[in-house]
């Protein structure tokens, strides 16, 4: 009996390519997990430093503008500087600039904003001016950058000496009246806090910036927008944690130190120390004036918060969100 040619050539051609599919949509599936996934580590690894850094400032007996400027504003931000290293790594600069810039001004329109929303007292308390005067020079010391589109080597040094002289006038003179904290609530395992912090950050960094590249490769949308919006959000999210926190138990010094500390040190610290590390941090200029501005007036905006935002925390809030979005929309727009 003859038997009929078979045609297995032509399914397994079909099964293949079925096959094929499925695993570039698998692809696309974990590829768009990344994002979340990063953000999520990102905001455990932040939250973990949090905890170990204040366990610890509350074990030495460290003044509470410490906590707030310094431990806190400084642990918050370490999410930004892995993910502009890791940006960088991937020669990504744009994604790392926006981030640092987005940062900057989500920390005061989007969280301070909110967290004055959220509140349901007075709880703006008095810090330093001169620590607000620091920040805002930092800002238009970041907006030169924007113009020239470089951070040579010799700036990265500057910066990184900045920081510690800051730190020490700031401790010696700025703020040498401030009281001692005692919070016994984050009291817990400092080096496991520390610890599991750290490795969180680290490989969330990196998941988040395969999660950014891979979005902006999709939508098509420019890195430098995909920086100041998306991974400014995702490395805040720390910040925002810790700042409503600090509103909902009426400690607002802290939560304005930890927004204060965490952009000086997102410019003095990681920029000056990613520029060091890179030689020089080269970049587009996709970052547009309005860029410049926002950044520079929303420093300036945290003198009024001080100043007024006691009376009616909900209204200048409010003012603060609308700011901010009104920012996003012009940046897809």
């Amino acid at each position: 009996i003859r038997r009929p040619p078979r045609s297995t050539p032509l399914y397994s051609s079909a099964a293949s390519d079925v096959y094929k599919r499925q695993l570039l949509n698998r692809d696309m599936f974990f590829q768009a997990l990344l994002f979340p996934v990063g953000i999520l580590l990102l905001a455990v690894g932040g939250d973990r430093l949090v905890i170990g850094s204040v366990a610890l400032s509350n074990k030495l007996n460290i003044p509470a503008f410490i906590t707030g400027i310094f431990i806190i504003g400084f642990g918050t931000s370490l999410p930004e500087l892995f993910v502009t290293l890791s940006a960088l790594n991937k020669n990504e600069a744009d994604i790392a600039i926006g981030a640092i810039i987005g940062s900057n001004i989500i920390n005061i329109l989007l969280i301070l904003g909110l967290s004055l929303v959220l509140s349901k007292k007075k709880s703006l308390e008095s810090i330093s001016y001169k620590d607000i005067l620091v920040m805002i020079l930092c800002a238009f010391l970041f907006s030169y950058f924007l113009q020239i589109g470089l951070i040579n080597n010799l700036w990265s040094i500057i910066m990184i000496i900045l920081l510690p002289i800051y730190l020490f006038v700031s401790y010696k003179f700025f703020n040498n009246n401030n009281q001692l904290t005692n919070d016994s609530s984050q009291n817990g395992s400092i080096i496991f806090n520390l610890l599991i912090g750290f490795i969180a950050i680290i490989y969330g960094s990196e998941i988040f910036i395969e999660g950014l590249i891979y979005i902006s490769e999709v939508l098509n949308i420019p890195e430098a927008i995909i920086g100041i919006s998306l991974a400014a959000i995702g490395t805040s999210l720390p910040e925002l944690a810790v700042t409503i926190a600090s509103f909902i138990r009426g400690k607002g010094s802290v939560a304005i130190g930890n927004v204060v500390g965490s952009n000086i040190f997102n410019i003095l610290g990681v920029l000056g120390l990613s520029a060091f590390i890179s030689g020089q941090i080269s970049f587009s200029k996709s970052f547009s004036d309005i860029d410049t501005v926002i950044l520079i007036l929303s420093s300036l905006w945290v003198f009024i918060l001080l100043r007024n935002g006691s009376t009616n925390p909900k209204l200048y809030g409010s003012i603060s969100l609308i700011g901010y979005f009104s920012y996003m929309i012009f940046l897809y727009s």
